[in-house]
């Protein structure tokens, strides 16, 4: 039998929830667990979360991590103290630093190992955090996003943060600039890279993932009391969902 691939939403440090969903998923260590993005942040026990998923990869569960916008933004913090510069320039920057400081040496080198993107091509899909806005041509690996320019690497990083897009140029909107007609990215994606799972954008109000023509989005925003969701991809099987509901309300503020 093939290995079934769960694909599960952002966790935001919601710790309670993410044991449940877990249970609620049932893994085998012939399946592969992928998070697409942003385990920190937000929720009540972000250096929990880490290590949850961290302890399951060294338990033998195959545990790929995509590199969530606030999983990057950690990077950055990091990667600042680690060179002795000062990373108050970076917004949220003392909080991070509190949960950075929280991490074992383990959970830092695990939070290191995540990706871009992760293919799964016997389902003809792909896993990034945000999105592919139309003028995205190609991904990169991992050894040349550090190698670029950070200009460069901006643009590869589009995937982490894209919402609304400019269908004149094919570029991301920043956050709060968008006008009315400006479409969300995944409502005219072309399904070019296959079909996207993808979190990011928090559907509070939906009961399972919402589905688009070419992406599925599952982020279904625990953090802000609605749900945690998981994809299960299985060979010769429909896509199916499992979610468990939010405990409690842990943030309102919504932003990057």
């Amino acid at each position: 039998m093939s290995p079934r691939n769960f694909v599960i939403g952002d966790v935001h440090g919601c710790i309670d929830e993410m044991r449940a969903l877990w249970e609620a998923m049932s893994p085998t260590r012939d399946d592969v667990i992928v998070s697409a993005g942003d385990l920190v942040d937000k929720g009540p026990d972000s250096p929990g979360v880490v290590k949850f998923f961290r302890e399951k990869q060294e338990a033998g569960f195959n545990v790929v991590l995509v590199r969530g916008n606030h999983d990057e933004k950690h990077e950055r913090v990091r990667a600042r103290i680690a060179r002795g510069d000062d990373p108050s320039g970076i917004k949220g920057s003392m909080a991070i630093k509190a949960i950075t400081d929280a991490l074992s040496p383990e959970d830092v080198a695990f939070l290191d190992r995540a990706v871009l993107y992760h293919a799964i091509p016997e389902h003809g899909s792909i896993v990034v955090h945000a999105g592919i806005p139309p003028a995205y041509e190609r991904f990169p690996t991992e050894a040349e996003r550090a190698s670029v320019s950070r200009v460069k690497r901006d643009q590869f990083d589009q995937v982490l943060r894209v919402r609304h897009v400019n269908m004149k140029t094919g570029l991301p909107i920043p956050m709060g600039e968008e006008s009315p007609s400006d479409p969300f990215w995944a409502t005219v994606y072309t399904g070019k890279f296959g079909h996207v799972y993808f979190g990011h954008e928090p559907f509070t109000k939906a009961a399972e993932p919402v589905r688009f023509p070419h992406a599925t989005a599952l982020d279904l925003g625990c953090v802000f009391g609605g749900r945690m969701a998981a994809a299960v991809l299985e060979v010769g099987c429909d896509v199916r969902f499992v979610s468990v509901a939010a405990h409690t309300k842990y943030s309102t503020h919504f932003s990057e």
